[in-house]
């Protein structure tokens, strides 16, 4: 079991370059060749094989039960490409400012701040405000965000705020799942706009 994943990888290899049946490698002949009963069963190697195709970039499913690893790279390759060419001031940060700006605003029934470079952009008066930070800075209330945080809703510039309790602030949770989302979103643009303009061939 320990090298499952490389072995299945080579059966499917050597039955796209010509297998039993067709270039094709079918469940039924991945499990002839590598079911070795108590160690490996059939079930594993059907999921060891649904797995590569989801990770890999060529190998594709054929029909309900095929395989095939093929020299044109996969849909998958394309868009993890297009992603990673994406430029990090011009489309990412743009993107996510837009994207949560909207989703905030929609609907909103008290004044939305959205990105303040610094304290003198959110205004002090006695009306509920929401706050957002910038997409690129993540909550951490022990460090430098917090300590920026409490000293913004304490003082507006160098003046203390005589409404520090009108402000509500948001900021993104620890982690990569927003920013990843909006990068695979741009990357799947790209490709639907080169594929609607035949960029990518007819595969």
């Amino acid at each position: 079991m320990r090298d499952i994943h490389r072995r299945v990888g080579a059966a499917i290899l050597f039955e796209s370059s010509g297998g039993q049946i067709d270039k094709v490698a079918h469940l039924p002949e991945l499990r002839f060749a590598l079911g070795e009963p108590p160690e490996v069963d059939t079930a594993t190697i059907d999921t060891v094989a649904s797995k590569l195709e989801a990770a890999s970039f060529f190998i594709r499913k054929l029909g309900t039960d095929g395989y095939r690893i093929h020299h044109q790279a996969t849909l998958r390759k394309v868009v993890n490409d297009r992603r990673a060419s994406l430029d990090e001031e011009s489309e990412i940060k743009p993107a996510l400012q837009k994207l949560i700006e909207g989703e905030f605003e929609r609907g909103a029934s008290v004044p939305v701040v959205a990105f303040p470079v610094d304290s003198t952009a959110v205004q002090d008066a006695p009306r509920l405000r929401l706050v957002i930070a910038d997409p690129e800075t993540e909550w951490n209330a022990n460090g430098a965000v917090g300590e920026r945080v409490a000293g913004w809703t304490r003082d507006r510039g160098s003046s203390p705020r005589l409404y520090p309790a009108s402000l509500i602030w948001c900021l993104r949770r620890p982690g990569r799942e927003l920013r990843d989302a909006v990068e695979h979103m741009l990357a799947w643009r790209r490709v639907e706009r080169e594929l609607r303009e035949g960029l990518l061939g007819a595969e």
